[in-house]
């Protein structure tokens, strides 16, 4: 099984949507815009982590803007399917040792998961 790098999923992910940002003045699209482009970009040809790490860095930029809130609504839903699902932890497993800690300490302060279920999901 190949290892997912949280750490340059989340880079690819940030630097497709600041260029996408960048180009805004030569094209009149919205925030929630770029954020849908984002996504759709990474709709297809990727694993289901992959899937799990796009949509946990789109989440994070959803942030609690209003414009975005429904998209975040429904990247959450999508994220806590997984969180909450029984074979989490096996499928989590999947990012790469160094960077899942960093994973789970990003999950926590966004509120996805509680202090408890970082420490035990870090040891």
């Amino acid at each position: 099984m190949k290892k997912i790098s949280y750490m340059d999923f989340r880079l690819d992910v940030l630097d497709d949507f600041f260029l996408c940002l960048v180009d805004k003045p030569k094209v009149d699209i919205s925030y929630d815009e770029v954020l849908g482009y984002v996504d759709y970009h990474y709709e297809e040809s990727f694993s289901e982590i992959e899937s799990f790490l796009v949509c946990f860095v789109l989440y994070v930029l959803c942030g609690k803007f209003d414009v975005t809130s429904s998209l975040s609504k429904t990247l959450k839903k999508n994220l806590l399917t997984h969180i909450d699902s029984q074979d989490f932890g096996s499928f989590i497993r999947q990012v790469v040792d160094e960077d899942r800690n960093n994973l789970f300490h990003d999950m926590y302060l966004v509120g996805l998961i509680s202090k408890d279920m970082r420490d035990n999901l870090c040891k």
